[in-house]
């Protein structure tokens, strides 16, 4: 058995713990630990907010949702994505509506308003719109090593390297700056509480033992597709998808997001939030 191989092991092993660690978790709390729940992003946490736009980033169809008890919703994976594993670890019944389809006193509850495609220029947010209409619990989760994609790999020269470097020195820059501006909010707002998920770090841990540059279902043209890096539909996925960090050309597995949903929930290293948890977070 090589060094690589016992690795990958390795990383394997941690990751199925951690799984079963999760719904100890899940059990032991039980109760629902916050009145509600908002959720804001990308298509990392979109469930089906783009299935009725006029848009090409959508996952409301076979192989996506393959693993999740609903089938195809427009989430962009097999099964559950971040969103919706932090929702059972909080104690929620049901996942957060997305806000195509939420409605009455469901909404009461949270509202998952994620759209794949977002970004986060001032014209399409600011963190401020949710402090004044009473948002006082914030969890911001940094941006993954997105150079080690499928996608920007087949896009771009990795020159040697197993990532493309450039993107994932921007995306640390990037994230060293979220992680200020949640102390510089936690310093001026001090009637709420802000904090920082590190998912480069937790992605860097044991999924980096996973991580390959292959997608777990078939993408047309990857290196050359206009950017829509999706599943061609109803083309049959891989066979074991629990041993797979990404889905698509650029959005993670369930098993992936079972580790960084988990670590984000209940740290495993000091470093994988700042300055709490969101279990913390939730209790205070």
């Amino acid at each position: 058995m090589t060094m690589g191989t016992k690795t990958w092991h390795l990383a394997l092993v941690i990751v199925l713990m951690m799984i079963l660690n999760l719904s100890t978790i899940s059990r032991v709390d039980g109760e629902q630990q916050v009145p509600c729940y908002f959720i804001f992003g990308d298509s990392l946490l979109d469930n089906g907010n783009n299935n009725a736009l006029q848009s090409k980033v959508k996952a409301n169809y076979l192989p996506y949702g393959i693993d999740f008890p609903a089938g195809p919703t427009g989430r962009f994976s097999n099964g559950r994505n971040i969103a919706d594993i932090t929702a059972e670890l909080l104690g929620f019944v049901e996942y957060i509506p997305s806000f195509a389809t939420a409605r009455g006193r469901e909404i009461l509850k949270g509202v998952n308003y994620a759209s794949g495609g977002a970004g986060i220029r001032d014209e399409t947010g600011q963190n401020l719109t949710l402090y004044s209409y009473g948002a006082r619990k914030v969890a911001l989760f940094g941006i993954g090593p997105i150079g080690c994609t499928p996608g920007n790999i087949a896009t771009y020269d990795t020159n040697g390297s197993l990532c493309v470097d450039f993107i994932n020195k921007a995306v640390q820059e990037f994230n060293i700056r979220l992680k200020t501006l949640v102390d510089n909010l936690n310093h001026n707002l001090q009637d709420a509480k802000f904090i920082y998920v590190n998912v480069y770090g937790i992605s860097s841990g044991p999924l980096a033992g996973l991580q390959g540059p292959n997608p777990c279902c078939s993408v047309a043209n990857i290196a050359n597709n206009g950017g829509i890096l999706t599943c061609i539909p109803f083309s049959p996925p891989c066979p074991v998808r629990a041993l797979e960090v990404f889905y698509d050309a650029t959005h993670p597995t369930e098993a992936a997001n079972l580790v960084v949903a988990g670590r984000s929930y209940v740290s495993l290293l000091p470093s994988d939030t700042h300055p709490i948890d969101i279990r913390q977070l939730a209790r205070l």
